[in-house]
């Protein structure tokens, strides 16, 4: 059966990822770097049959000092890749920069899947990873205006808070910005709640 495939792919890329510092947690694989957590997570498709597994990969960061001050959850646990702060697809790494799946059928060579998603990780996943893991890297990407995997509005919350926290001089425009663009909008409460939070960061 295909998921028996699935189960079996997962099982030799928890052995590969393990030297590199991942530990498996179901379909997704953390490394802890730079105080903060990386994610290797394997999604499975909705349309996946019994004749067909069909998966792709993301990719996520989650910061620790964000969760403590924003996400209310408990540090003890592992989050999950809705709830990192920087999220991406595996297929925008790839040449094509568009959505990418695999399918798992019976006539899948384990072998030469297995060849293609590790030289992946190698060569493309676990530097990506590591390269954005830090709180400022991430500050950077998000002073620059991008926001892997998260909305304008997360992007903002996210990064008056590290500035704030960081005491950055920048912090000023920032919020700003926040405040431009939440005004009027349906999310302008919460953006003006955030702001109240900033000032206990002293």
């Amino acid at each position: 059966m295909t998921i028996d495939k699935y189960k079996l792919i997962l099982s030799f890329v928890s052995e590969y990822l393990e030297p590199f510092g991942f530990k498996r947690k179901g379909n997704t694989f953390y490394i802890l770097k730079n105080n903060n957590l990386g994610l290797i997570n394997f999604q499975k498709s909705s349309k996946c049959s019994k004749k067909a597994t069909i998966f792709t990969i993301n990719l996520g960061i989650s910061s620790t000092l964000l969760r403590k001050l924003l996400n209310n959850d408990s540090l003890k646990l592992k989050p999950d890749i809705d709830d990192c702060h920087w999220k991406k697809r595996i297929g925008f790494l790839l040449p094509q920069k568009q959505d990418y799946w695999w399918e798992i059928n019976s006539n899948t060579s384990i072998d030469s899947l297995l060849v293609e998603l590790t030289t992946l990780f190698s060569t493309l996943v676990i530097p990506e990873i590591i390269n954005n893991i830090a709180d400022e890297c991430l500050e950077q990407q998000w002073i620059q205006g991008e926001s892997a995997g998260i909305t304008e509005l997360q992007r903002l919350i996210y990064l008056t808070t590290l500035l704030k926290v960081g005491k950055r001089n920048n912090v000023i425009q920032e919020i700003d910005n926040l405040r431009r663009f939440s005004k009027g909008k349906a999310f302008e409460w919460t953006a003006m709640e955030h702001i109240k939070e900033l000032e206990k960061y002293v």
